[in-house]
């Protein structure tokens, strides 16, 4: 699955998000307190402190027309414009290719012809409107995956595109193969997907240790959409990597009051054991072990750490508790069917890649596991 296309620094390392489904307040909600001295900048020094140039992310130049003109013709309908520019983007005009790390702006992918979702989104809705079709952002929640990237956690979440038609409406996604129509989404506006941007160009900076310049992206995301919880999240992140931890605190404390952001209570916890503090370390910690105890995803991340290291017995409880929470993810039921394997439980093998079978979403992945069955009946 090649989803992830936002952000945050995660605890153990250090936990970034890259985007969320969080909670969204009033674009224009008032700053109080510690929260607009944690957005001056000064005590980072006085590049941190200049503003970003406002960015088009959206902007279409003549190359880009010419594209367009070349790949769609002006007379067709919606649905038609969509396929082609789909086709273009993806098969025979750019050829654009997925890299999870890489945000850009429409302009940037067009040239750079590779992205994460919000990249292809941002060329996609671009080309769409300058075709006449009303194409929007759409923020889709779906199963959580991680990735580790140097010292920092990256939580990846997703992003993309909804198209209205005439009495309908069609969904465009870079990996349309593993979208699932069931999975929780919710429309953004512009000013939202832009927030996300900075976000991510912000992350980008902070693992190319460009404290400054990721400052003045987070900045932006949170002047764009200072209800945002896990901004505020990435921000303590950043306070905490340049040495002032009371700032990172207050960052912390403020994503919580927003969104009672696990990923800030799991740093925050951190920060208190760091300084010396175990009851409010314990406190959070406390707080961050029901929440995931809650998260099926997680308890599939922890599975799949303890089945890398060897210890199957652990792997299967953590299975067992994330098919309780959640169960009809195949993805669960493929790893507890290799787990029952190292534990040489061939029956129990053979039933769990039934049931991943039955949850395959492609004649591919079914046959994927029909050929695992297989392998086991002649075991």
């Amino acid at each position: 699955m090649s989803y992830g296309c936002y952000r945050l620094p995660v605890a153990g390392l250090m936990l970034l998000l890259l985007s969320a489904c969080t909670v969204q307040g009033p674009a224009q909600a008032q700053l109080y307190g510690a929260e607009v001295d944690l957005l001056d900048g000064s005590i980072l020094g006085a590049e941190a402190m200049q503003p970003l140039p406002d960015i088009d992310m959206l902007a279409v130049n003549d190359d880009m027309r010419a594209f367009l003109s070349q790949h769609v013709p002006s007379h067709l309908g919606d649905k038609r414009k969509v396929e082609l520019i789909l086709q273009a983007v993806l098969k025979d005009g750019l050829q654009l290719n997925y890299n999870n790390f890489k945000t850009y702006t429409a302009q940037e992918a067009f040239y750079a012809r590779e992205g994460n979702c919000l990249s292809f989104t941002n060329l996609f809705v671009a080309l769409a409107r300058e075709a006449g079709v009303n194409a929007r952002y759409q923020e889709v929640q779906v199963p959580p995956t991680w990735a580790l990237k140097d010292d920092t956690w990256m939580f990846n979440l997703h992003i993309n595109v909804v198209v209205d038609m005439p009495g309908s409406q069609q969904i465009v996604d870079f990996d349309m193969a593993s979208y699932d129509s069931e999975y929780h989404s919710r429309l953004l506006s512009d000013t939202a997907a832009l927030a996300r941007y900075h976000n991510n160009m912000a992350v980008h900076w902070m693992a190319e240790e460009d404290l400054s310049l990721a400052f003045r992206h987070y900045r932006k995301a949170l002047q764009l959409r200072p209800e945002t919880g896990y901004v505020w999240t990435n921000l303590g992140t950043l306070y905490k990597r340049a040495g002032h931890p009371e700032r990172a605190e207050q960052a912390y404390l403020r994503a919580i009051r927003l969104d009672n952001e696990p990923a800030a209570m799991s740093n925050l916890a951190r920060l208190y054991r760091q300084q010396a503090k175990p009851q409010l370390a314990i406190k959070y910690e406390s707080k961050v072990y029901v929440y995931r105890r809650k998260n099926p995803y997680y308890l599939f991340h922890l599975a799949e750490e303890a089945y890398a290291s060897s210890d199957y017995s652990q792997t299967k409880r953590l299975l067992r508790s994330a098919i309780h929470l959640l169960k009809d993810e195949q993805n669960f039921y493929h790893l507890l069917g290799l787990t029952h394997i190292q534990l040489g439980e061939i029956g129990a093998a053979q039933k769990r890649f039934h049931q991943a079978s039955a949850l395959a979403a492609s004649d591919v992945e079914r046959e994927h596991y029909n050929h695992k069955l297989k392998l086991l009946a002649g075991s």
